[in-house]
Parts: C-alpha cells; sequence; structure tokens
C-alpha cells in the first residue's frame, strides 16, 4: 500500500463511491512514543514502524487496536494485564466444555453482567449526559474494558473517541465487547497515560474513570494530558476517591479496602484528600515556565447509592453518606469525587494579541 502524500498510510475503513479509500485519521494524532516522530505502517500492514531509524521503535496493530506501550513499563504497570489476564484464565478453567465461540461470549457476558457496569451505565444516562455536552475528538485514558468509550460514543454520538489503557488484554477485551454491544468506539490504543504517543494538541476532551490514583508519577501523566489537549479542550475525571489524612491510614493499610487490593492485584493504590487533588490540578497540568496548567471548572462529590452497586455494603454507605452535606465530605469523609478541568487558552490570546 502506498502512503499519502503526506508520509502517513490510508486506512482500513469504508470505501466511498468513488472508489478511493480514505485516510484514518488516527494517523493524524499517534506518534512514537519513544521519541515522538511520526508512526508508519510496516510489512503485512501490521507492523508498526517509528519513522525515526535511529529509535528503532516497532510495534503491531490488529484491526481497529493499536499498541504503542513505550518499550519499558514498570511492574505496577505490568501487574495491571497480568491480574486480568489470570482472572480470564480462571473463567477459562470454569467454562472448559465451551467452544472457543462460546467461550469469547461467556467471557464478555462477565464483563457485561458486572454490577460496576451497571453502575457506570446509570452514572452516564442519570448524570453525566444530562450535565454535559460532549463534542469533538476525544481520549480515554486507562479505559479498562472500555466501556466508558463506548457510553460516550452512544450518548454524544457526532464525537471521535479513542480509547486507550496500559494492558494489552484489556484493550483486546475492550474491542471485543464493543464488536457485541454495538459500541462505535473508533480507535483502541495500548498505552501508558504518562507516556502517551498522541501529537501535542490533538483532542477536544479527555475522559478518565478512578484511575488516576493509580499512577506512579501523577504530575507527568497531567502534563502528558495538558499537552495532547487542545487549548480551552476540557478533562473530565470521575470517580477519584476523596479522603481525609488520618482516615487514609487506614484505608491504605493491610487491614483497609485500598490496601488489601493493592496486595491482592499488584497494583499501585494511592489516596488523596480533596486538597491534594486540587492542587495536582491547579499546579501539576503545566509544562514548566512555558503556559498556565489546569484549572477547574467544575467538581462535585458522587454520592448516589444507585451508581455504587459493585457491593451492598458500598451501596449502603453511599445511601448514608448522601444525606450529609457536602461540607463534611470536604472535611474528609471518604468519597468519590469528580472534576472537570480545562486547558487554559493562553496561547491563542497570545496569538490574537500578536
Amino acid at each position: 500500500m502506498k502512503d499519502n502524500a503526506d508520509g502517513r498510510h490510508p486506512a482500513d475503513g469504508r470505501h466511498p463511491a468513488d472508489g478511493r479509500r480514505p485516510r484514518d485519521w488516527i494517523w493524524d494524532v499517534i506518534v512514537c512514543p519513544e521519541c515522538g516522530n511520526d508512526i508508519r505502517l510496516g510489512e503485512n500492514e501490521q507492523a508498526l514502524v517509528c519513522t525515526n531509524d535511529a529509535c528503532g521503535y516497532r510495534s503491531e496493530r490488529t484491526g481497529r487496536a493499536y499498541n504503542l506501550l513505550p518499550l519499558e513499563i514498570d511492574r505496577f504497570k505490568q501487574a495491571e494485564n497480568d491480574f486480568r489476564t489470570e482472572a480470564i484464565e480462571r473463567y477459562a478453567d470454569a467454562a472448559k466444555q465451551m467452544t472457543r465461540t462460546g467461550y469469547t461470549t461467556y467471557k464478555l457476558l462477565n464483563v457485561l453482567t458486572d454490577f460496576f457496569f451497571t453502575s457506570e451505565y446509570l452514572f452516564f444516562r442519570d448524570t453525566f449526559a444530562k450535565k454535559y455536552n460532549l463534542e469533538g475528538r476525544g481520549l480515554e485514558i486507562g479505559g479498562a474494558t472500555g466501556q466508558h468509550s463506548g457510553f460516550l460514543k452512544l450518548f454524544y454520538p457526532a464525537t471521535e473517541m479513542v480509547m486507550s489503557d496500559v494492558a494489552p488484554v484489556n484493550i483486546a477485551l475492550a474491542e471485543e465487547l464493543a464488536d457485541l454491544v454495538g459500541f462505535q468506539t473508533d480507535y483502541f490504543v495500548v498505552c501508558d497515560a504518562e507516556q502517551q504517543p498522541f501529537r501535542p494538541g490533538s483532542f477536544d476532551f479527555m475522559f478518565s474513570s478512578g484511575m488516576l490514583h493509580h499512577l506512579g508519577d501523577l504530575q507527568r501523566a497531567l502534563r502528558q494530558g495538558h499537552c495532547v489537549l487542545k487549548p480551552g479542550g476540557r478533562w473530565y475525571i470521575i470517580n477519584e476517591l476523596s479522603i481525609g489524612a488520618i482516615p487514609r491510614l487506614y484505608w491504605n493499610s493491610r487491614w483497609g479496602e485500598k490496601g488489601k487490593w493493592a496486595e491482592v492485584a499488584r497494583i499501585r493504590e494511592n489516596s488523596y484528600t480533596l486538597q491534594e487533588w486540587k492542587r495536582f490540578f491547579t499546579e501539576g497540568g503545566t509544562e514548566e515556565g512555558t503556559e498556565e496548567g489546569f484549572r477547574i471548572v467544575d467538581m462535585y462529590f458522587h454520592t448516589n447509592p444507585a451508581h455504587k452497586l459493585r457491593n451492598w455494603q458500598r451501596s449502603a454507605y453511599y445511601a448514608f453518606i448522601s444525606r450529609l452535606p457536602d461540607a463534611l465530605l470536604k472535611m474528609g469523609i471518604p468519597c468519590e469525587v469528580c472534576f472537570v478541568l480545562e486547558k487554559a487558552q493562553r496561547e491563542k490570546a497570545q496569538r490574537e494579541k500578536a
């Protein structure tokens, strides 16, 4: 297949009436995660190759899924993939009599019937879609099995979505789930939120749900997100835990919920106070001395017990704290909180002034 005039490759996409093959817009946004140069297709139109010969980065794509992980990731990020793979293997052990096709459906039904999936859908239906009007091109980071990007495309069908996660097994599941349910997510990318393989200013909005607290270098991830957003672009952050400094001593201990889960899954489980979250967002998005970072344009506590169906204890807890005033939640009672960040438009203002 020949390159387009700009050196990138045409897509697998639909053939228009005149017989020309359209270029896939993913090539407009992806770059090498190691050096930031263009990525091109290699042999068999499956290999992904950095155009910088001195870099030598190579990876692969399958269908709508593009693997753009950096060459090295730490053991906690690797554990994200290992834990999910082990869970899938346990499913397989319980369904040895199934055919390959039957097992694929069985595996995805386990995702669909999880109360967590239901809770997320109810949140989108009852809260998120009524609060915000999204448009343009979006990036989800840490999307796990991809339902959030699917919901975004469902409620905002004119948007274009890239769903990403650090675990290759999650991306494979997300693509399978999208095909089963009919989610219209455009692309799936395996990548590291702290080393994103996207061009500066590629996205009109970003989305993440309950994943920032897993990161080892949150400040770096914020700078990366700030970079790939357009000026004025927004980052919708949902379901991060806000907790007081004293209760988190227990929460993160080996007896607390986060401490136990970190030991089981072998992943990072950090906890932050509301003030720490705010400081991260307002101070952490900017590259040193270049421009302003993010400003917080919305913040609210997510206390609806109908959106906390993962287990009855969790739902009961939120049924109780949903009756409390926000002033108490701000003081440190453990509660999920949502933010909307906006990238400063100073760059645009300076150009217009010039």
